[in-house]
């Protein structure tokens, strides 16, 4: 079974990536709307709490405003990198998960004709099997071997088409048989609401 850590980190930093350069972008990355709309807007107002009470000459005085007085000065200027910190971090974990449960294999062969480029640069069409699949990817057995991101066409039992590229690629102990692992970009609709 091949190690998947690395890819999925990969995965997670990219959404971290989006997290830090604004809080609550990583959430909208992933799909998290609403948790990405909440965090930017308690991001905003801690900011802008902070500068205010920072900034301020004299702080605002009013009903409940004691515990704000006593409790916020420090801890205005920490709230606002820790909602972008904890912003960061989830971005990261949700991101793997949702790519860990993305990439749950299911042992199914299925009729699938294979469009794309073989190592000679010669444009193909080959009728093949898949060994597995899941919700973005697929595991084919090829007669020829492929290069690592070549773009692909597949289509499905003559039902379902996705396009989609090669991820890796490495012969069996027959010279006349190759796998090649496929990404596709986007979800196979039987196995959208796979978990």
């Amino acid at each position: 079974m091949r190690d998947n850590s690395n890819y999925y980190s990969q995965v997670g930093i990219m959404a971290a990536r989006k997290a830090a350069r604004f809080p609550g972008l990583g959430q909208l990355a992933n799909g998290e709307t609403l948790k990405g709309t909440v965090i930017i807007a308690l991001f905003t107002f801690s900011v802008a709490l902070a500068a205010m009470i920072v900034l301020s000459p004299t702080p605002p005085v009013g009903t409940g405003m004691l515990v704000v007085l006593l409790l916020l000065p420090p801890a205005s200027c920490l709230l606002p990198p820790a909602i972008w910190g904890i912003s960061i971090f989830d971005a990261y974990r949700v991101a793997i998960e949702q790519r860990k449960r993305d990439a749950k294999r299911f042992n199914l062969q299925i009729m699938t004709t294979l469009r794309g480029i073989d190592l000679d640069n010669n444009s193909f069409e080959e009728l093949t099997m898949t060994r597995n699949v899941s919700r973005m990817g697929a595991c084919l057995v090829l007669s020829r071997p492929m290069h690592k991101d070549s773009p692909v066409s597949l289509e499905f039992e003559g039902k379902e088409r996705v396009r989609g590229r090669v991820v890796w690629a490495k012969q069996t102990g027959n010279e006349q048989e190759h796998l090649v692992g496929m990404e596709l970009m986007a979800p196979l609709r039987q196995f959208e609401h796979a978990s």
